[in-house]
């Protein structure tokens, strides 16, 4: 019996980027004049908006679906607080706290 002949790959090699990829450019605004960030609060409830439209319309898999957004809620809650976290921008939990039982007060 014969071998069997394999092809010879071909080993891709990393070009380096062209010259244009490499060009840097300066920021086109003023640092001074952009307004001062306001800290956020943290979610309490990520899926109240869109509880509020009502059930998902997926006839006959409305509590799977309703599952799968929730979650999806979550985990997109949890990554733009991990990032405002990030650039420090979130109220710490106490304030927030503070915060949210003034507004509840209020609407009293």
């Amino acid at each position: 019996m014969s071998r069997r002949r394999r092809r010879k790959r071909k080993k891709r090699g990393r070009n380096p980027a062209p010259d244009s990829a490499k060009i840097v450019t300066d920021f086109w605004g003023s640092a001074d004049k952009l307004p001062e960030v306001e800290k956020v609060p943290t979610s309490i409830d990520s899926y109240a908006v869109i509880r509020s439209l009502g059930r998902p319309p997926f006839s006959g898999h409305e509590v799977i679906s309703e599952h799968y957004l929730r979650t999806v809620c979550h985990h997109a809650s949890k990554l733009a607080e991990a990032l405002a976290t990030a650039g420090g921008i979130v109220l710490s939990s106490d304030n927030s706290r503070e915060d949210s039982a003034e507004d509840t007060s209020k609407s009293v």
